[in-house]
């Protein structure tokens, strides 16, 4: 099987939340349905998750003419709430790191959000031309969809453990 080149994708935007409030709902892989397109539901064994923790996510990926579904198993590698999250996972077409900043501006948080991945097989050929601009559309989308809800009206996200 061919191995691809690992691809990093940087995105930030500022919330108007404090740091502790952004950690608190986007380290909940169980509320990502919420805000990220592409993850579909996430199976934890406890909240929060402790460095250490695994759990599984079901990712779907809507193409035009094909919708590809993958369960990806993650272990959470580093945890400091407020500050920094990370989890590494692998699936059968991938291996990727999902890596979390949180920087207080003001009243605000600066969110960082940095995936590397690395696609496995075939799939790997086709990485730059149909994987990367996938993955760089939805990232953008989950980051304005993250403002949205934690901005939202004064609404709490759904489910979600939001600090004062």
């Amino acid at each position: 099987m061919s191995q691809g080149n690992t691809t990093t994708l940087i995105n930030e935007i500022l919330i108007d939340a404090p740091p502790q409030a952004v950690f608190d709902y986007v380290s909940r892989p169980d509320l990502w349905h919420e805000w990220h397109p592409a993850s579909t539901s996430a199976e934890l064994p406890r909240v929060p998750l402790k460095v250490g923790d695994e759990f599984r996510e079901i990712i779907t990926v809507k193409y035009p003419l094909v919708s590809v579904q993958r369960q990806t198993a993650y272990r959470v590698t580093i945890s400091n709430p407020a500050t920094v999250w990370e989890v590494q996972g692998k699936s059968s077409l991938f291996d990727l790191t999902i890596h979390y900043d949180f920087t207080r501006v003001g009243q605000g948080t600066l969110f960082r959000r940095t995936l590397t991945y690395r696609v496995h097989g075939g799939l790997a050929y086709f990485e730059p031309l149909l994987v990367r601009p996938k993955i760089k559309s939805q990232s953008a989308a989950a980051l304005a969809n993250l403002k949205r809800r934690l901005e939202g009206n004064g609404h709490r996200p759904a489910n979600s453990i939001i600090s004062p």
